[in-house]
């Protein structure tokens, strides 16, 4: 059996991901068991969705994954993947966006300048590199990633940052080809911007 969590914060895609990467599991002739938790009900709230998979009958296990038995870590934001870095053990993989979510999203193009001052004055002052030295220095497996600029080069927008962080999670479980998944992701989620 193996454990997998995918983090992040609301907005980000995590729920819907979620469903593609059950489905993707399914279909791959494996059993799976999910649960999504969602943190604050808006935006920017925690949410993370638990995952046991397994190539054999899974019994019906209870929510949570148990302290170190964790085996990986999607996370699309820095500071969720330190929330769960705690039920990791030694072999733990995990694969974590660099950067944090900005706290003010643009909501009108005339509050465009004051959204985008804010956010530089609040990175500015976030002690981001202190996640990310945490992280290094636990002695887990982190693989760095910038999903939300990979998504802006390959789609033109953030908001396909999801897609790729998918597609670490089927490459670290070996479930299939990119075929399926894409065919899963695009046919799921329908404000999905194909390229």
């Amino acid at each position: 059996m193996i454990n997998l969590i995918m983090a992040g914060v609301g907005g980000q895609g995590i729920n819907s991901l979620a469903k593609v990467l059950a489905e993707t599991c399914i279909a791959a002739n494996h059993e799976c068991q999910f649960t999504i938790h969602k943190g604050g009900a808006q935006s920017l709230g925690s949410v993370y969705a638990e995952f046991r998979i397994s190539s054999e009958a899974l019994p019906i296990l209870g929510q949570g994954i148990p302290t170190g038995q964790l085996d990986f870590l999607i996370a699309l934001d820095p500071w969720e993947a330190l929330r769960h870095a705690q039920l990791a053990h030694q072999k733990t993989q995990l694969w974590v966006e660099k950067e944090t979510m900005p706290f003010f999203m643009q909501r009108e193009k005339s509050n465009e300048s004051l959204n985008q001052n804010l956010n530089e004055k609040l990175a500015a002052e976030e002690p981001v590199n202190s996640v990310i030295a945490e992280l290094n220095n636990s002695g887990l497996s982190v693989q760095w990633r910038n999903y939300r600029e990979q998504a802006q080069q390959h789609t033109g927008t953030v908001k396909m940052a999801n897609y790729f962080a998918g597609i670490d999670c089927i490459k670290a479980l070996k479930l299939s080809d990119k075929s399926l998944f894409d065919t899963l992701f695009f046919q799921l989620v329908k404000k999905a911007k194909r390229f």
